[in-house]
C-alpha cells in the first residue's frame, strides 16, 4: 500500500494512504498516551479525557460534534488503551472536511466546560459499574492485576470511580496539555482522497495546534516474578473462569512471532491442541483458549477456560499434558503451516476496510515505530519453525512464575485451595515428562504459501446477476476483484420457526454439530480442511433459516465449495457429538442468567410475543434439548432440503462454473417443494403491561417497548429512520438521557422485523435509583416523535447517517452478502438496499409523524432487571 508521510511544522506526524476501493476515507487520531502513562491517584483520567473532547470545543456545542458527523453520513468513536488513545471518524469521502474538522477541533481545542464535565461523571460512573456487572471484564481484570503488581497494566484502564469524581477541571486540562501535544501523536488518513488536496486539507485543520511541552513519563517497570502467584474473586455467577498466565516479552522483541504461532497452535481455533482435547474430545471445559499479550512494555502469556460444574481438575491435567507436550516435542510442520496461513490471513482481511486500513498503519507506527512493520512481521512469520515454538514454550511457560486466578460462586479460600492443588499437578506432569524417553516423530517439512500485502485498487463492479435454475434455486453473483476473496451465503428456509414444541432447540444443534462428520471425513477433518484452508465455514440457524456462511480466499474455493456440498449431501450426526454440544447448549443455558441484559429481553419479548416463534430462545430449554437426537437432526435437515427452498449468494473473486456445478449436484439430491417460511399468528396488546426481575446488580436495566412491523412491511425505511433519529450519539436519546441527564452509559433504541410481527422500543443500563426517571424520559422522547413534526435539518441528518452508514458497511463482502442474501430471501427487494440513498431521501417529517403515531399509540411493554429500590 502507498504511504506519503510527511510532518507538520508543530511536529505532528502524518501518514496518507490513498485507497480507492470505496467512496470513504477514515481519519484517525493516535495519541502516544493512555493508562499506563498514569501516576498514583490519575488511575482513569486518560479514559475520561477521552470521553471530555467529545463535550464541547472551541467551535462545536455539546452534542454538536457527534450531530454533524451523522448528518454527514459518518460514525465516529474512540477508545482508550494501556498504551494509547485513538480517535476516529470513518465518512463518505464527500464530507471528507467535517472529519478533518471535528478530529481537529477534538485534539486542539477542547473546552473542558465545567458544567459538561461535572455531567459526564456520571457517565463514567456508569460505564464502571457495567464493567462490575460483566464477568468478562473482571476476570480479565483479575487476571492483569495478578501479572502486573506494579506496572499500571494491572490497574483497569478506566479507573476508578473515586477518581472520576474528585479531579476538578484544572487537573483534566493540565493532564491533557501535557501529553496531546502535536509531537505525541500521529495523524493517519486512509480513503479515497487526492494526495495534494489532502495535504493542503492537514495544513489547514491541524497546524494550528498549540505546541505544549510534552511531559515525559516513565513508567514503573514490573519487578522480575519469582514466585507463584494466586489469586481469585467470588461472584454470584453460573461459570468459573480459570486463567493461567505467564510474563510474556513486549512487542518489539524476537520472540514474539514465534509466540505467535505457538498460541494458535495451543489454543485458538477448534482444531487446536486445546479446543480438541478439552472441549470437542473431552467436553471438560465450556471454552479454553490461548494467547500472547505483547503491548509497549513487556505482556504476558495465558491460558484460558471456564467450567459450569465440572471439577477444574481434570481441565488441568489436559492442559499440563499440552503445555509440556509443546515444550518437549516439535510441533507438527503441518500445524506451523496452518497456523502461519491463519495468522497471514488474519492480516489480509484487515484491510479489507480503510478504517482497518488506518488501524494497521497506526498500530505498527505506535508500536513499532515503522508503519511497514505489519508487512515485515508476516515476511518474519513464514520463518518461524517447529524449533522456535519449542524453544519460546520452553522459555515462556515457566511453572516457577505462573500466575492464576479464577472467578466464580465459590469461596476465594475454597478456590485458592483448588488452584494450588492444580499446580502441584502440572509439577508431577513435569516430572513424568522428565521421566519419559522422548518422541521423535517424523517431522517432514510442508511447503508454506506466501500471503503478501499488494495494493489495493479499484474495479469496476459486474452488475449483479440473478440465475434461477430450472429446479427452482435461485444463485445470486456480484464481481468483486480488489483483493482475491469471496464471501458466500447458502440459506435454507426454517429456522426455529418449523421446530416441534418439545424440541425447541433443534436448528441451533443442528448448526452446532452439522461440521461434525460426512460418510467420508471425521470432525478432525472437517475442520483441519476448513482452518489450513484460513477460511471461515460456519453453519448458521436463526428463526427463520438455516444454512452456511463462507468466507474464503481464492486459492481455496474448490476445496471449500467442494466441502460444503459434501456437508449438506453427506451428513453424519454422530451421537457422541451431538451429545457434546447438548451439554454445551444446556451450560449456555444455565451462563445466560448471569446476562441480566439478555434476562430483560427476553423478559420483554416472551411477554410482547407469548407462545410465538419470535419469543422463542433459539437455544430451547433444557427439558427440550433434553428430546433431540441424531435422528431429528437428520430430519430436519431433510424437510429443509428443497432446491425451491434454498438461496445461494456468492460476491468476490468467485469462478462462477465451480459454483454453478456444485448448485447442479445439490439440486439432484434436494426435493422441490416450495419455500419453507410459515407464519404464525400473533396477539395484539390491548393494555400496558409492566414485568420485574430481581438480580442483585450494579445496574438496572430496562426495555420500554411497542409492538412494531413486519420484515416486508414497505414502512420499515420510515422505521430506520426514526431508529436514526433516536440512536447515535447525535440522536435524541443518546442526547437527552446521556448527554443531559448522565442517567447512563449505555442507552440506545432497539427494533426488530420478523415475518409477521416486530418491536422497537429503546434499552438502557442505569443505576437503580435512575430507573423510574428513564423510563419517564423513554415516554417523553417516544411521545414526542409522535406528536410533534420532526425538524427538516433532524430529518436529514438521520437520512444522511443511514445512508453513510449502509456505505461504510458494504465496503465488507460479508456486509454486501448478508445484505444481498436476506432481503432476496424475504422477498425484498436488495436493490433498494444497494441503493439506500434514494428510498431514505424520499421520506418526509409526514412519513415520520405518521408511522411514529402507528406504532407509539398502542400499548407497550416495561421490562426491568435489577435491584428493587
Amino acid at each position: 500500500m502507498k504511504q506519503v508521510k510527511f510532518q507538520l511544522k508543530n511536529k505532528l506526524q502524518v501518514i496518507l494512504i490513498p485507497s480507492h476501493k470505496s467512496p470513504v476515507v477514515s481519519v484517525q487520531m493516535w495519541v502516544k498516551t493512555g493508562s499506563a502513562d498514569e501516576k498514583k491517584g490519575e488511575e482513569g483520567i486518560s479514559h475520561f479525557i477521552e470521553h471530555l473532547v467529545f463535550k464541547g470545543t472551541h467551535k462545536y456545542k455539546v452534542g454538536e460534534i457527534a450531530s454533524v458527523v451523522e448528518a454527514s453520513g459518518g460514525e465516529l468513536n474512540a477508545y482508550t488503551s494501556f498504551d494509547q488513545t485513538v480517535f476516529y471518524v470513518t465518512i463518505s469521502k464527500s464530507f471528507q472536511d467535517v472529519a478533518l474538522d471535528v478530529i481537529s477541533q477534538m485534539m486542539g481545542h477542547p473546552t473542558f466546560d465545567k458544567d459538561e464535565t461535572h455531567s459526564e461523571r456520571e457517565v463514567v460512573c456508569e460505564e464502571i459499574k457495567m464493567g462490575q456487572d460483566s464477568p468478562g471484564r473482571q476476570s480479565s481484570q483479575l487476571l492483569f492485576s495478578s501479572v502486573f503488581k506494579k506496572h499500571a497494566y494491572g490497574i483497569p484502564v478506566i479507573g476508578y470511580e473515586k477518581n472520576v469524581r474528585s479531579w476538578p477541571v484544572k487537573k483534566l486540562k493540565s493532564f491533557y496539555q501535557s501529553r496531546y501535544v502535536p509531537s505525541n501523536m500521529c495523524l493517519i488518513i486512509s480513503g479515497d482522497f487526492e494526495e495534494k488536496e489532502m495535504r493542503g486539507n492537514v495544513e489547514k485543520y491541524f497546524s494550528s495546534f498549540k505546541p505544549y511541552k510534552l511531559k515525559k513519563i516513565k513508567r514503573t517497570k514490573e519487578p522480575k516474578a519469582t514466585k507463584v502467584g494466586y489469586k481469585a474473586k467470588t461472584k454470584d455467577l453460573k461459570d468459573s473462569s480459570y486463567n493461567l498466565a505467564f510474563p510474556a516479552p513486549a512487542i518489539k522483541h524476537k520472540d514474539v512471532p514465534a509466540l505467535d504461532v505457538m498460541a494458535m497452535v495451543l489454543g485458538q481455533g477448534e482444531t487446536s491442541r486445546l479446543f480438541s482435547k478439552l472441549r470437542l474430545e473431552s467436553s471438560l471445559v465450556s471454552s479454553v483458549s490461548s494467547y500472547s499479550y505483547t503491548p509497549q512494555d513487556p505482556g504476558l502469556l495465558a491460558l484460558s477456560f471456564k467450567v459450569l460444574e465440572q471439577d477444574p481438575k481434570l481441565a488441568f491435567e489436559g492442559i499440563y499434558q499440552e503445555v509440556e507436550k509443546i515444550k518437549s516435542q516439535e510441533v507438527g510442520w503441518e500445524e506451523i503451516r496452518k497456523a502461519i496461513i491463519n495468522i497471514s490471513s488474519e492480516q489480509f482481511y484487515s484491510i479489507e476496510t480503510v478504517d482497518g486500513i488506518a488501524s494497521k498503519i497506526g498500530s505498527s507506527q505506535f508500536y513499532m515505530g515503522d508503519s511497514l512493520a505489519h508487512e515485515k512481521y508476516l515476511k518474519v512469520i513464514q520463518k518461524i519453525t517447529p524449533k522456535d515454538v519449542m524453544r519460546v514454550a520452553k522459555k515462556y511457560f515457566d511453572p516457577k512464575v505462573a500466575s492464576y486466578t479464577v472467578l466464580g460462586p465459590k469461596k476465594e479460600t475454597e478456590y485458592v485451595e483448588i488452584l494450588k492443588d492444580a499446580h502441584k499437578i502440572w509439577l508431577q506432569t513435569i516430572a513424568a515428562y522428565k521421566k519419559a524417553k522422548p518422541i521423535k516423530a517424523k517431522n517432514k517439512k510442508v511447503a508454506i504459501p506466501k500471503i503478501v500485502f499488494k495494493d489495493i485498487k479499484k474495479t469496476d463492479k459486474s452488475d449483479i446477476e440473478v440465475v434461477t435454475t430450472s429446479n427452482g434455486t435461485r444463485v445470486i453473483f456480484e464481481k468483486s476483484l480488489e483483493i482475491p476473496t469471496v464471501s458466500a451465503r447458502i440459506l435454507l428456509g426454517g429456522g426455529a420457526r418449523i421446530e416441534d414444541a418439545d424440541k425447541m432447540g433443534t436448528s441451533e444443534l443442528l448448526g452446532r454439530t452439522w461440521l461434525g462428520g460426512t460418510k467420508n471425513r471425521s470432525e478432525a477433518q472437517i475442520l483441519q480442511m476448513v482452518e489450513e484452508s484460513a477460511a471461515g465455514l460456519s453453519p448458521f440457524s436463526g428463526k427463520n433459516t438455516v444454512g452456511f456462511s463462507l468466507d474464503y480466499m481464492k486459492p481455496f474455493e474448490s476445496k471449500i465449495v467442494g466441502l460444503t456440498e459434501e456437508l449438506f449431501l453427506e451428513p453424519e450426526f454422530v451421537p457422541a457429538i451431538v451429545d457434546r454440544e447438548r451439554q454445551a447448549m444446556q451450560r449456555q443455558i444455565h451462563s445466560k442468567e448471569d446476562q441480566p441484559s439478555y434476562l430483560c429481553g427476553k423478559q420483554f419479548v416472551k411477554n410482547m410475543f407469548p407462545n410465538h416463534p419470535v419469543s422463542f430462545d433459539q437455544l430451547g430449554t433444557i427439558e427440550s434439548t433434553n428430546n433431540i437426537h441424531a435422528v431429528d437432526l437428520n430430519n430436519y435437515l431433510n424437510k429443509v432440503k428443497s432446491s425451491k427452498n434454498m438461496l445461494a449468494v456468492v460476491v468476490g473473486d468467485f469462478d462462477k462454473k465451480t459454483w454453478m456445478d456444485s448448485i447442479e449436484r445439490l439440486e439432484k439430491e434436494f426435493k422441490r417443494t416450495p419455500k419453507l417460511l410459515p407464519t404464525t399468528d400473533y396477539k395484539k396488546l390491548t393494555k400496558n403491561e409492566s414485568y420485574f426481575t430481581e438480580k442483585d446488580k450494579e445496574q438496572s436495566h430496562v426495555i420500554v417497548g411497542w409492538q412494531g412491523i413486519n420484515i416486508t412491511d414497505p414502512d420499515r425505511y420510515v422505521l430506520h429512520v426514526i431508529q436514526a433519529i433516536m440512536a447515535g450519539q447525535g440522536g435524541r436519546l443518546f442526547i437527552e438521557l446521556r448527554d443531559k441527564n448522565s442517567l447512563a452509559y449505555s442507552v440506545s433504541p432497539i427494533r426488530m422485523e420478523s415475518l409477521e410481527c416486530g418491536y422497537f422500543g429503546g434499552y438502557i443500563a442505569c443505576s437503580p435509583d435512575k430507573v423510574e426517571k428513564a423510563i419517564k424520559m423513554f415516554h417523553v422522547e417516544f411521545e414526542k416523535i409522535r406528536t410533534q413534526s420532526v425538524p427538516h435539518a433532524e430529518l436529514e441528518r438521520a437520512q444522511r447517517y443511514l445512508i453513510g452508514q449502509n456505505d461504510i458497511g458494504l465496503q465488507r463482502k460479508s456486509s454486501l452478502c448478508n445484505t444481498i442474501a436476506f432481503d432476496d430471501f424475504y422477498g425484498n427487494d436488495f436493490n433498494e438496499s444497494l441503493h439506500i440513498d434514494k428510498v431514505y431521501n424520499a421520506i418526509t417529517s409526514a412519513d415520520v409523524k405518521r408511522v411514529a403515531e402507528r406504532l407509539f399509540s398502542q400499548p407497550h411493554i416495561t421490562s426491568i432487571v435489577g435491584k428493587k429500590v
